[in-house]
């Protein structure tokens, strides 16, 4: 038996040779006993059961919070340190009823000729211009 073969018993039956077919289990002892190589990757296999098998790790406490904090620093956004009563009420302020209607249908108005008059000054060779088929 060779390494190669060894360790892909290892990945198909496991880290415990005692439970592998007695032939295999035969040519990979023989193989253990000469090969250091072969001995290591039975003890990474090993290891790697036993770390897997371990209960899950727990974030510390207010880990999440403390990265919210810092991704809200990072784009601008009002921190956990400024009172949440004029966080809530700038939100109410934005939403306000009366101004969301008339921003959209202004830019749906203003989008579809904004656009069109891009197309019409743009050059030839630019990515704004398109070619339309004459009909």
């Amino acid at each position: 038996m060779d390494v190669s073969t060894f360790e892909d018993l290892i990945d198909r039956l496991g880290d415990e040779p005692s439970q592998w077919p007695d032939d295999q289990r035969l040519a990979a002892e023989e193989l253990l006993a000469s090969s250091a190589e072969a001995r290591a990757l039975l003890e990474e296999a090993r290891a790697l059961r036993v770390a897997l098998a371990a209960p899950p790790v727990r974030a510390p406490a207010g880990l999440a919070d403390r990265i919210v904090a810092a991704a809200r620093r990072l784009t601008g956004e009002p921190t956990a340190s400024q009172p949440e009563q004029k966080i809530a009420e700038d939100a109410v302020e934005r939403a306000r009823p009366g101004k969301v209607l008339p921003a959209l249908l202004l830019a749906s108005l203003l989008l579809p000729a904004l656009a069109a008059s891009a197309l019409l000054t743009a050059e030839p060779d630019s990515e704004a211009a398109v070619i339309l088929p004459v009909t």
